[in-house]
């Protein structure tokens, strides 16, 4: 077995989510069998992040996830993608609304205000299914979109256990045998 690690810390945005996918696909590509993802993200654009977690989705070997510092906001969705979940202690993750800048936007139509927030009642939904079916092992169902759209949810790694976000709160480990090999952004 061949395991390959990528090691992410930073915002999501297009550049960093390509980065993650060209790892995971130079990765396939050099015959990793396993994927691990360690990551610590404060989260970022919504829709780099879906698109990761659907590429991640769609990898045809195992992907296990680490938080290894703080997966926030669509981080958590990234995260998710996961078939194995673990989280060291002391790590944490946070549900919070979701919310758009608008950059150097000076002027918008009531047209373009409705149709930014069908978007973001879309992302929220998606983000709301996607939390759902990855934690239905826990044994009870938790909706998150309270935390979506009104006030933040810190889980701590020992209660993301509990929520069936990670399955186990554990200490990550680089391994010290074996063939290994890593990517980083």
């Amino acid at each position: 077995m061949a395991l390959h690690i990528v090691h992410f810390i930073g915002p999501i945005n297009h550049n960093s989510a390509c980065t993650v996918r060209n790892c995971c696909l130079e990765a396939l590509q050099k015959g990793a069998t396993e994927i691990a993802l360690h990551m610590s993200t404060e989260g970022g654009n919504m829709t780099a992040g879906f698109a990761l977690y659907f590429f991640l989705k769609s990898l045809p070997i195992p992907l296990t996830t680490h938080n290894i510092g703080s997966v926030e906001s669509v981080g958590v969705v990234i995260f998710l993608a996961g078939q194995k979940r673990y989280a060291c202690p002391g790590t944490r993750f946070l549900i919070h609304p979701m919310h758009w800048g608008f950059g150097n936007l000076v002027a918008a139509d009531h047209a373009r205000v409705s149709e930014w927030r069908e978007c973001l009642d879309f992302d929220a939904e998606r983000y709301a299914n996607i939390y759902r079916e990855a934690t239905r092992e826990a044994g009870h169902e938790t909706d998150i979109r309270p935390h979506l759209t009104g006030q933040a949810r810190i889980y701590t790694a020992e209660e993301a256990v509990g929520a069936g976000i990670v399955h186990e709160a554990v200490q990550a480990r680089l391994p010290t045998a074996g063939p290994t090999c890593h990517w980083w952004n």
